[in-house]
């Protein structure tokens, strides 16, 4: 198993881009590998409740991309989105939302959306999975609002939880987990095993080493 920090993946995606593998679609690659590992794992699906919680980042990027591929399935699907649609502004995470906004194969809400925390706990609670897509790297100090009470309806869901990437809190370059942290029954990582990932089954679960597109020559 290859193990890698999160600045040496960040590298590997820009030599990647360099050779004309873009990151938007190594967000589509991310995004479709999880929700592949969710069909496999639940098929059928006509009796489940899949809620897909997103930030604003590129983590919440590949949230939404694999909210697309699971909307034409049986399985009654929710969106969340920890924030306003005006906070996603990456190239990669904005098209993916825009692409969302004009669907109505789905639920979805934002920052925005009338009674959000109660919408957000009441799709939480009836869940078969809930996928975080809330933090990749990104997060630094403690967790505040809304993401800290939305981490926490996760972990209290009996949904089978499973983290895009790594478990929201957790540090992926140490293995610290910040004052609060998901904890995922599975965590879909991409290209290779980030180092914080490795020995804490607790939070992480089933761990799931997903390819998204990037040639071994970009490891050079």
């Amino acid at each position: 198993m290859k193990v890698i920090t999160p600045e040496e993946m960040r590298r590997i995606e820009d030599r990647g881009e360099a050779l004309g593998i873009s990151k938007l679609l190594m967000m589509e690659n991310a995004g479709a590998a999880v929700a592949r590992y969710i069909v496999e794992k639940f098929s059928p699906l006509s009796d489940k409740h899949i809620v897909v919680v997103c930030g604003t980042g590129n983590n919440g990027g590949d949230g939404l991309v694999c909210a697309r591929h699971l909307a034409g399935l049986p399985a009654s699907l929710n969106v969340f989105l920890l924030g306003n649609i005006e906070q996603v502004k990456t190239a990669e995470a904005k098209p993916n939302l825009e692409i969302i906004l004009h669907m109505h194969s789905l639920q979805f809400y934002d920052g925005t959306s009338t009674n959000f925390s109660q919408q957000l706990e009441k799709s939480i609670k009836k869940a078969s999975v809930v996928i975080d897509a809330i933090f990749g790297t990104g997060v630094k100090g403690s967790i505040k609002e809304p993401h800290a009470s939305a981490i926490r309806m996760i972990n209290e869901s009996k949904a089978y939880r499973v983290a895009v990437d790594i478990p929201s809190g957790l540090d992926p370059a140490t293995g610290i987990a910040h004052d609060l942290c998901i904890e995922a029954h599975a965590t879909i990582t991409f290209h290779s095993v980030k180092k914080g990932l490795v020995g804490k089954k607790k939070t992480v679960g089933e761990l799931v080493v997903a390819p998204i597109g990037i040639p071994p020559d970009a490891e050079i």
